[in-house]
């Protein structure tokens, strides 16, 4: 019994800092309170159903109480040993490996699989995922520091981020398979890989994406030939990289045809969003009328026509955005901007204070997943990325996503609690 009694405590502090070092940090926690509050708000509004009648709220009480379990997460990771996550990386990244294949054989919501269900408790592993992934490449990379072989880092690196990336895709979710894939960039960038190399793994599918038309795509050449000539790689490189980006743009045709109809039908109207202004450019089409409708200043506090009259789809997860855009115009959008860049600078100066490698990369890639968030959510509503279904950080609604982005916020203040 004693044996027990010392082996559980010293799991205890194993897992929980001794010294209970609870502390907020303001300028990163303020702007994401800010957000959720404004996020409170605008779902407050989209649940009237039209001008001036209410008859729902059930996304805004949900999202209340999801809220309020984010809060207790982060109060709680905020007494976690953060090493935990570097000495158990692999452990959680092998796990993350299993949870998305079981999810193959769950049953499928609205055409995917990307849900765990036991009983009347179901979650969506692939979001808690992204935590996992940069765990795993923040552990790898920072005993990999001082490897010179730079080229080989790379590769292993994205083979750590492609298969779960590849499990994802083929639940099937694009936006969050991309998001798998965009932490691996900033955090090679972050121990100091050479940028050319980081480039050749771009390249490729920059000249995949610019394949579309032969006028883009010559244009793109000319880019890659210049910016050869400018590293100054050796001819046969030079040569090697010039044929892989040729290749890949022919190939672009095949990867195109492998892809599911809708995810089709979203690159076409990504390429031409008036193409099929009331078929698959539809939400995207709503959309831009939601935002320019709104102007300056918008319409108002539940004054938006495109979502109350129900011509705006999606408008409490994917196109929240749009949502703020037309009630509170461009000075909402600025808003959101403000938050998200005085969390970006304030988390750019605290990454400069860190002398612990793996806790400066996972940070790296936490913030990367919210940044990408909010990009390409942003993006998406205007036509300038497809809809992946990628939600706002903070203001989208959604009970996973959420308690992602609180355990995100949550680890970002404990490590820089312990780093500074």
């Amino acid at each position: 019994m004693v044996m027990i009694r010392f082996q559980n405590v010293k799991v205890l502090n194993k897992i929980f800092n001794r010294e209970f070092n609870f502390k907020i940090i303001w300028p990163i926690v303020l702007p994401a309170i800010s957000l959720c509050i404004f996020g409170l708000v605008l779902l407050r509004s989209t649940s009237f159903d039209s001008i001036g009648s209410s008859t729902n709220y059930i996304t805004f009480y949900n999202q209340l109480q999801w809220m309020c379990i984010g809060l207790v997460v982060f109060i709680f990771m905020q007494f976690i040993r953060l090493k935990i996550l570097n000495e158990y990386a692999y452990h959680l990244y092998i796990f993350l490996i299993i949870s998305l294949i079981i999810t193959y054989f769950m049953p499928e919501r609205g055409g995917s699989s990307r849900w765990i269900e036991m009983g009347p408790f179901s979650f969506q592993p692939s979001e808690f995922g992204k935590i996992i992934l940069v765990c795993a490449l923040a552990k790898f990379l920072s005993d990999r520091k001082d490897n010179k072989d730079q080229f080989i880092t790379i590769i292993l690196s994205l083979i750590i981020g492609l298969i779960p990336a590849l499990l994802v895709f083929g639940q099937p979710d694009l936006g969050t398979a991309l998001i798998y894939l965009a932490v691996i960039f900033p955090m090679l960038y972050w121990i100091g890989l050479r940028p050319f190399y980081l480039f050749l793994f771009i390249a490729p599918i920059i000249s995949m994406i610019s394949s579309y038309s032969i006028e883009t795509f010559s244009f793109w050449m000319l880019i890659l030939v210049f910016i050869l000539f400018y590293s100054q790689p050796t001819i046969f490189q030079a040569t090697i990289v010039f044929v892989i980006n040729t290749c890949s743009g022919l190939l672009a045709i095949v990867v195109y045809d492998n892809l599911y109809p809708h995810q089709q039908d979203r690159l076409l109207t990504l390429l031409d969003p008036m193409r099929d202004r009331f078929g698959s450019g539809y939400q995207v089409f709503q959309s831009i009328i939601s935002i320019g409708s709104g102007g300056i200043s918008g319409k108002g506090f539940n004054q938006g026509t495109q979502s109350h009259l129900q011509y705006l789809p999606e408008k409490s997860t994917d196109f929240i955005i749009a949502v703020a855009g037309e009630e509170f115009g461009l000075i909402g959008i600025s808003f959101i901007l403000l938050m998200f860049g005085i969390f970006t600078y304030w988390v750019t100066e605290y990454l400069n204070k860190f002398n612990n490698d793996f806790s400066s990369l996972s940070l790296v890639g936490l913030f990367t997943i919210l940044y990408v968030h909010l990009i390409v959510n942003m993006g998406m509503t205007v036509g300038l990325f497809p809809v992946t279904g990628l939600p706002a950080p903070f203001l989208s609604y959604g009970g996973t996503f959420f308690i992602t982005c609180a355990l995100i916020l949550s680890i970002i203040n404990n490590n820089i609690t312990n780093n500074i």
